[in-house]
């Protein structure tokens, strides 16, 4: 947090104010706002109680029914995330088909694919894969998530590099971040086998950030790798 926010922050910490027990204490006397509820549905959000964020979240959908309250957005993507993990494969789904002017669809596919990926469902993540990059062709976040993951995975190697260079190219005015896509790059080349190309593709990375270490030991990693496949030759 910036300096001013952090102390404002440790302020009410110290007095016990916009805690969750001081949110619950004043919804307990009757104080019941839209305010208040999300504060509460939020705070166990943060605890990672998610039954209970669920619960308050419920309860200020059904009381505060205001489209363009961000609080109502965000208890909308939670809820439909809640049911999603909990079971209902659908949700998430319908929560982009029912809200197409929301902002958080991006984060739904991004829960899909990570879900599916920590659950070994396989054909799910591959398909809400395709679905988040048909959505968002253009967004380097999502070009650069299916890449890794096909590099983490050996899948769709081809496809990974067409669309994590299509990212670089994306991210030319942004030094930094097209970094750490040229490493992805980097990364599907050598999982291709074709280590010289990887080897030049993290040099690239290396030139943008010369002192990072995950570079260099990238870099390591092909070189060992170049070394260990001209031995077996």
């Amino acid at each position: 947090m910036p300096p001013t926010e952090y102390l404002l922050h440790i302020e009410n910490i110290a007095k016990k104010r916009n805690t969750l027990s001081d949110f619950l204490a004043r919804y307990e006397k009757g104080e019941v706002s839209a305010d208040i509820i999300a504060g509460i549905a939020m705070k166990y959000e943060d605890r990672k109680e998610d039954g209970n964020a669920a619960e308050f979240y419920s309860i200020l959908i059904k009381d505060y029914p205001d489209p363009s309250s961000e609080y109502y957005i965000q208890g909308k993507f939670f809820l439909a995330s809640h049911d999603f993990i909990n079971g209902n494969d659908n949700a998430l789904k319908e929560y982009i088909a029912d809200n197409p002017d929301l902002s958080f669809h991006f984060d739904a596919y991004r829960k899909m694919v990570y879900h599916y990926a920590d659950t070994e469902q396989r054909e799910k993540e591959l398909t809400a894969y395709r679905e988040m990059l048909s959505t968002f062709p253009d967004d380097p976040s999502a070009l650069n998530s299916y890449a890794w993951r096909m590099a983490e995975i050996e899948t769709n190697l081809e496809d990974a590099l067409e669309k994590v260079r299509k990212a670089v190219v994306l991210t030319a005015d942004d030094p930094n971040r097209q970094a750490g896509i040229i490493d992805t790059e980097a990364e599907v080349l050598w999982k291709m086998g074709r280590l010289d190309k990887a080897i030049e593709t993290i040099e690239r990375a290396l030139a943008i950030d010369p002192k990072s270490q995950y570079y260099k030991n990238q870099k390591e990693k092909f070189i060992e790798s170049r070394k260990a496949a001209s031995q077996s030759a």
